[in-house]
């Protein structure tokens, strides 16, 4: 830029404020502005589809004081007259499709609104008390128009839309642009989202707004245009939009008579403003504060738990209906008081679907919900309702001060059963955890500090095996980085269990909380420096470092771990897991090509393990915004499953998510495996592990010792399908407030629920020496997003719903008549996902009702999944006897 135009452009910016708004001159302009709501589109236009309102009126500005050596100063009045509203008809005129319609907005008082204008920004606004509430924010919308800078600039302002970056253009002497970007709220309003990326919304938006000065450099024409989107993270082709329009144009300007206020500053024509006119002038910023909402086609909560009875049955949990009627009952109980919910948990009525009630006020996580719900509990009574609550609250979004004390309170007094004291330490570190990773002030970081402490305190003072695992497994749901030093002590430690539980916790730990000097402890663990460890420590220790960034020196060390062919089965999970890991990351598979040039480990002695165990990754599901897999690692001792995991995982751009991880552990089982078997010195047992969202349960345990296996192999206790876990959880959760630039206000909203039951069932004969077992993971999930816009006079919303209920079938066949064999399978039977759009838009006051709505579906396949080769062999020779 020479300097010539860069003198004219001084001289531009200095004459656009030579010139500002007559005292004793009215300007009156037309305004109209309008909100249409739709599925997110290329380009922000209207059309037939979406739904919405339009606003028109005339705007009267004049100037009614000025500061006595500041001609740039000024208190304008604005007044509107004549609003009228105009809706989206379905068969309205073209192009836009508006049709005039009667409303409240008519009939409204409408009362001047006073603006301090200095130099292009508003400071306060002044408006006469017992105003109308939706006027008032339609005038602040009018008002921030003239707000504006005649140069080219970046900024922060507070306009209408709230505290934001602008950045203003100067076009030409008379042509403006302002872009807005990244707002924040300066009104106090409800705001809550999920902490865990994945299940994050995503919120866009900007505004720009084009301005045209006429030849007095007064403000002739603006015209903005703003978008917001709402969309799903892990799937953004879901979503809705929202477009906000404003046309402001001067028509004319003429001198009037008006009441001239007195006053040195602005503050002394304020008070001057409230005397002459007798009224009291209420002050504000420019900001606006959302209209109180009206309810559409309301019912109490009382009355949705009776029309959602039987979905919430226990029958259908893990269906779709069981998590459409969780999302609605969780909206409803988030606004109701505490003895509503009460006499909804204690209705006798409500008995039998009390534990769905429960997972839905955990949910809620309001403190009304929370104290209607340990009204309700027993602690020291029966284990079902209190640890189903405890379950549910565990996987909370954003937990609230008072609830995690609540919990603290609780777990300090302590509870008698053992099984329920181990769920209350798992809920109270996953609690901790969460707020921990909240936008947190100095009181929850106090009270996620108090809560380490406690565990980490209990933990060293335990005295049992039992108790060590327990606070061993609250640490793994904390996922504080300081305990990582404390999780390596007992993973180095000789007792095999704690071992193992200490070792799935570094697993699931940041990778930036695992230090050089943390890796260098894990590798001695996997090469056995020092002392002998248990097959599935070194298992989980190897998996670490080969996710995190392994060297060729180590990577050469394992497979001179595999070159000994000393142990078969855990070579054939490292080689499988080795395999697995290089065919998604770049550098191990760098590494592991040039390291197989070398013939000393490109050999049958290394890659050619037999064992029956396994280490394998597989797809679940790929889309645009985000794809699901699962891994599989399983681990074979004596022909007979020793311990098997199954992760699911969810990965979007910038993050990964551990959705569900299910395990299954087996021990002392020697007696079924043969004359080969090798006694593993424990007592009989097996059970499963079930973390969900990176939450740790209790284990559930099926048998342990000798006898109750047999008791449960005579008695056929498992050969029905028995439920071992089933509930409702919160996936996404996210309330936005969303400040347009017209004065009114968005609402955006985003719940997903995740219904899942796991059941399974076992057969054994000892006739025929073979056994049976199926476990089922039923799941359905369903996504809610509304976008929405209240006022008084007018309701427009779009509701999206995004769902599916699909099933993983894991089986296994074991015979042990002559040789040991174990034929695994795992099966996802057909699903389809469902995507419904509801639109609506509705005149308060009035019998107006718009709706519209839209249904799609998708199928998706089922599949078998293949596990090995070796496992393949081994089914097709049991099954083609």
């Amino acid at each position: 830029m020479d300097r010539a135009t860069n003198v004219l452009l001084v001289f531009l910016t200095f004459f656009a404020y030579t010139r500002q708004f007559e005292v004793g001159t009215l300007y009156v302009y037309e305004y109209e502005t309008s909100v249409l709501l739709n599925e997110p589109q290329p380009l922000p236009v209207s059309t037939a589809k979406d739904v919405g309102f339009k606003v028109e009126l005339t705007a009267e500005v004049t100037p009614v004081w000025q500061h006595p050596t500041n001609n740039n100063e000024q208190i304008l009045q604005l007044t509107v007259v004549t609003p009228k509203l105009s809706v989206k008809a379905r068969q309205g005129p073209s192009p836009q499709g508006f049709v005039h319609k009667s409303s409240r907005v008519e009939s409204f008082p409408l009362q001047p609104l006073f603006v301090h204008w200095n130099n292009g920004e508003i400071g306060d606004v002044y408006h006469i008390e017992g105003g109308e509430l939706s006027v008032i924010n339609v005038m602040k919308g009018i008002a921030s128009l003239f707000q504006y800078q005649a140069k080219t600039i970046k900024q922060t302002e507070v306009d209408v839309s709230g505290k934001c970056e602008v950045t203003y253009k100067l076009v030409d002497s008379s042509h403006i642009t302002k872009l807005k970007q990244n707002c924040q709220n300066v009104v106090s309003v409800p705001y809550f989202n999920q902490t865990n990326k994945v299940l994050d919304a995503e919120v866009s938006g900007q505004a720009t707004t084009t301005y045209v000065l006429n030849a007095d450099k007064i403000l002739q024409k603006a015209t903005s245009m703003e978008t917001h989107f709402l969309r799903v993270k892990a799937r953004k082709q879901t979503g809705a939009e929202v477009i906000s329009r404003q046309v402001l144009q001067l028509k004319e300007n003429r001198k009037v008579a008006t009441k001239k206020y007195t006053g040195k500053v602005a503050a002394e024509a304020v008070k001057s403003i409230g005397t002459q006119l007798r009224k009291t002038l209420v002050t504000e910023q420019l900001a606006t504060s959302p209209d109180a909402k009206e309810c559409i086609t309301c019912k109490s909560l009382k009355d949705l738990v009776v029309n959602f009875h039987n979905t919430l049955s226990p029958k259908n949990q893990g269906t779709q209906g069981a998590a459409i009627a969780f999302t609605r009952l969780l909206r409803k109980m988030r606004e109701s008081d505490l003895e509503t919910i009460k006499a909804v948990l204690k209705d006798k009525k409500n008995a039998k679907i009390l534990p769905q009630l429960l997972d839905i006020a955990a949910a809620a996580q309001t403190l009304p919900a929370h104290r209607a719900a340990m009204s309700t509990l027993k602690f020291n009574g029966s284990l079902e309702l209190p640890e189903r609550y405890l379950i549910s609250l565990s996987l909370a979004t954003h937990p609230s001060g008072p609830i995690v004390k609540d919990v603290i309170n609780l777990f300090k007094k302590g509870v008698q059963n053992e099984k329920l004291s181990e769920t209350l330490v798992l809920t109270l570190s996953s609690l901790a955890h969460t707020m921990s990773n909240m936008q947190t002030n100095a009181s929850a970081t106090r009270i996620v500090s108090v809560v380490k402490k406690l565990l980490v305190e209990r933990l060293q003072n335990c005295e049992t095996e039992d108790c060590q695992l327990m606070y061993i497994r609250s640490l793994k749901n904390l996922q504080a980085k300081d305990s990582v030093d404390i999780l390596l002590g007992f993973a180095e430690g000789e007792a095999r269990k704690p071992a193992i539980a200490a070792t799935r916790a570094l697993q699931i730990m940041p990778s930036n909380y695992l230090n050089s000097e943390a890796l260098k402890r894990l590798e001695r663990i996997f090469l056995e420096l020092g002392r002998q460890h248990d097959s599935s420590v070194r298992a989980m220790a190897a998996d670490i470092l080969l996710q995190n960034k392994p060297t060729e020196e180590f990577v050469k060390s394992l497979l001179d771990v595999l070159s000994s062919q000393s142990a078969r089965e855990l070579n054939t999970v490292l080689l499988g897991r080795l395999w697995d890991l290089a065919s998604s990351n770049d550098n191990l598979q760098k590494i592991l090509h040039k390291i197989l040039k070398d013939a000393k480990y490109a050999n049958y002695n290394v890659l050619g393990q037999g064992g029956l165990s396994s280490a394998f990754s597989r797809p679940l599901s790929q889309d645009k915004s985000a794809n699901s897999s699962f891994s599989n690692i399983l681990e074979i001792q004596s022909g007979l499953l020793k311990r098997s995991t199954v992760d699911v995982f969810v990965d979007v751009d910038d993050a990964s998510m551990r959705l569900l991880s299910f395990g299954m552990f087996a021990g002392g089982l020697s007696v079924f495996g043969g004359e080969d078997a090798v006694d593993d010195g424990e007592e009989a047992n097996a059970g499963i592990e079930i973390t969900l969202l990176n939450t740790q349960l209790r284990p559930y345990v099926f048998f342990t010792g000798q006898g109750e296996l047999m008791g449960h192999v005579w008695s056929g206790t498992g050969s029905e399908r028995t439920t071992a876990l089933q509930g409702t959880l919160l996936l996404q959760d996210h309330l936005q407030i969303v400040p347009l630039q017209n004065g009114l206000n968005a609402e955006l909203l985003l719940n997903g629920a995740l219904s899942y039951d796991l059941a399974g069932q076992i057969q054994v004969s000892l006739w025929n020496r073979n056994a049976h077992s199926l476990v089922e993971v039923g799941a359905a999930m369903v996504i809610q997003g509304v976008a929405r816009v209240d006022s008084s006079f007018i309701q427009t919303l779009i509701e999206f719903n995004v769902g599916t209920q699909a099933q993983l079938n894991f089986m296994s066949d074991l015979e042990f008549y002559d040789d040991v064999m174990m034929c695994l399978k795992m099966v996802q039977p057909n699903t389809e996902v469902v995507n419904n759009v509801r639109k609506l838009e509705r005149i308060p006051g009035t019998n107006y009702m718009l709706k519209k709505y839209k249904k799609r579906l998708s199928p998706v396949p089922g599949k078998t999944y293949v596990m090995n080769k070796k496992n393949t062999e081994i089914c097709s020779k049991m099954f083609n006897k």
